[in-house]
């Protein structure tokens, strides 16, 4: 028993390092490749948003399923990881935020809905699993984020001054309850990953997936360890883009490169290696429990038609908001499973915003692309918000790598050098 006890006391009652969240974030990238499902958050909240306002947007036609779309199904069981977590740590407490803190959340939490969506993906999808996938548009949607935290920093501490950010009420929940249901749902889990016989399809064209029927319950154990991972060492973009700005601590920052320079890595491997179509394989296929009618376009795989225009213009936007809201997508969902109502509220708002932005710009996407043709036509985009551009293509793989690592361990090394200076810390 006493080992039990320690081995609890190792996992859930103290902070795990933030390195250890980029580490095994950046490997589970290049690991959810292989399995032919990578992993993405944005189009699954947009999903919840759709079938939110369907009889509203969309009264005839059929929605995605808001649970069994697979990018809503990872979401779900990371939310579920991420409580189960919170309730072992004793970290769940129900946190009401004063009305502003509210109306921020929804705020921001729109503006998140409507950056990720011309971006083709949040802080996940098109930042960290971009540069996994050797996207050159993970480097302009880099760069907007950095610059979308700036704006919102400013913003927000400008609204400090004037009297926002006021502490809202906290409700306690005894630390026996939430182990006993940390361990409820715990079980729970490991029910649904090893017994869960759906399958659920990974089919999305635009980001070069293939038709798979893959094993819901696989999903689930992704969705659920990165959950723990990411509640367990607080892993959040908003802090790596902003705390050199706003205390000047580069550790969030340090681990959000590190997690960035594995998924490169490890990403140009799977693709470049006979790992590229191993879930072709029959055998691999059994193993996994996996149906294929058409194979995933492994080399194209997550390369969002975003560069340059969706993926600059959505990183800002999509900056400000996380930082109005407290927390970038994986962010906000770990603090939701914590208990932040605020959070909840982000989160909520990010799936209306994106939702409602899309159906509205769908229409006018045409539009767009008529009115300034002198900037598709020479660029080659089909879409308003940009085009593919898979890095290797474009400059070879050694260099496509030696260009997504140096942005990676430049802005590692910036944060250890104002962690130090204080040069640009507010």
């Amino acid at each position: 028993m006493e080992a039990v006890k320690e081995i609890y006391t190792f996992l859930f009652r103290q902070r795990w390092p933030a390195w250890i969240g980029g580490i095994t974030m950046g490997f589970i990238v290049a690991l959810m490749f292989v399995w032919g499902s990578p992993w993405g958050v944005t189009n699954g909240i947009i999903i919840w948003g759709d079938n939110i306002l369907k009889p509203i947007l969309y009264p005839d036609a059929e929605v995605q399923s808001p649970i069994w779309q697979f990018i809503a199904l990872i979401n779900w069981a990371f939310l579920w990881g991420a409580l189960a977590s919170a309730l072992l740590g004793g970290d769940f407490r129900i946190s009401i935020p004063s009305f502003r803190e509210f109306i921020l959340g929804a705020f921001g939490g729109s503006l998140m809905g409507v950056g990720a969506f011309l971006a083709f993906g949040c802080t996940v999808g098109a930042f960290l699993v971009g540069f996994g996938a050797l996207s050159a548009s993970a480097i302009t949607m880099m760069i907007g984020l950095g610059v979308g935290a700036y704006i919102g920093l400013r913003i927000y501490m400008w609204l400090l001054s004037r009297g926002w950010g006021a502490p809202g009420k906290i409700i306690e929940v005894p630390l026996k309850v939430q182990v006993f249901l940390g361990i409820v749902l715990i079980a729970l889990a490991l029910v649904a990953v090893l017994f869960l016989e759906r399958k659920v399809s990974t089919y999305s064209p635009a980001l070069g997936l293939g038709s798979i029927q893959i094993a819901a319950g696989s999903l689930i154990f992704f969705g659920v360890i990165l959950g723990i991972i990411n509640q367990r060492t607080r892993f959040c973009f908003v802090r790596a883009f902003r705390e050199p700005f706003m205390t000047g601590e580069g550790d969030m920052t340090r681990a959000a490169a590190l997690a960035l320079i594995i998924a490169a890595v490890f990403g140009a491997i799977v693709k470049f290696s006979p790992f590229a179509g191993i879930v072709e394989i029959q055998d691999v296929q059994d193993l996994l429990a996996i149906e294929m009618t058409a194979p995933p376009t492994v080399k194209g795989m997550m390369i969002a038609p975003s560069f340059p225009i969706g993926s600059l213009i959505g990183g800002i936007i999509f900056g400000i908001g996380m930082t109005l809201a407290g927390g970038c997508s994986v962010g906000s969902m770990w603090r939701a499973g914590e208990g932040s109502l605020k959070n909840v509220t982000a989160i909520l708002f990010y799936a209306l915003g994106g939702s409602l932005f899309a159906f509205f710009y769908r229409k006018i996407e045409p539009v767009l692309l008529q009115a300034f043709s002198f900037i598709y036509e020479p660029l080659k985009a089909t879409n308003a918000t940009g085009k593919k551009l898979f890095l290797p293509e474009a400059v070879g793989l050694e260099w496509a790598l030696v260009i997504l690592l140096a942005f990676a361990l430049v802005w590692m090394l910036f944060a250890t050098w104002n962690e130090k200076t204080m040069k640009f810390t507010l």
